[in-house]
């Protein structure tokens, strides 16, 4: 295990993500932000990290996620949509429509402690992550922000009352 003052843990295989991602959620208060650019496929698409998210939904915690292509995980029918329309106001999704920001390389997770699994080609699984590094969690938590505030809704991704 890394000292406090080192980067992080090496994250380098979709195991290592998803526990990542696992760790990251079991830190958490009450809040997750995820920035991705199409809904993580192969991690958030999975049934244990879904499951892990439900349980943070239904236990209080508010998800909000930020998509640079928000049009393919609709395409891929993501289950992690299906969720958030089951528990609306658990989860909600903004889709990222700034040039500066679509043209962002990194995604990652950040709690509102201080876990973060961060990877800096956000296509690839390979990145850091730490449950205990309140600087790179703030740091992340500052890029998210204005982004978020930018961002559009996702009203696509609304269930249909019909």
């Amino acid at each position: 295990m890394n000292s406090p003052t080192t980067a992080g843990d090496q994250v380098e295989t979709r195991e290592a993500a998803l526990a990542a991602l696992s760790a990251i959620v079991a830190g958490a208060r009450r809040g997750l932000s995820i920035y991705s650019r199409e809904l993580d496929p192969g991690l958030l698409d999975r049934a244990d990290a879904v499951s892990l998210l439900r349980r943070f939904a239904t236990a209080g915690g508010v998800t909000r996620v930020l998509l640079q292509d928000p049009a393919a995980p609709q395409r891929a029918l993501a289950p992690l949509i299906g969720l958030a329309q089951r528990l609306p106001s658990a989860f909600e999704f903004r889709a990222i429509e700034e040039p500066v920001d679509q043209n962002y390389p990194a995604a990652y997770i950040v709690n509102d402690r201080d876990g973060w699994y961060f990877r800096p080609l956000g296509h690839r699984f390979e990145g850091e992550t730490r449950i205990d590094g309140g600087a790179r969690a703030r740091q992340l938590r500052a890029h998210f922000e204005p982004v978020w505030e930018r961002a559009r809704a996702c009203t696509e991704f609304r269930a249909l009352g019909i």
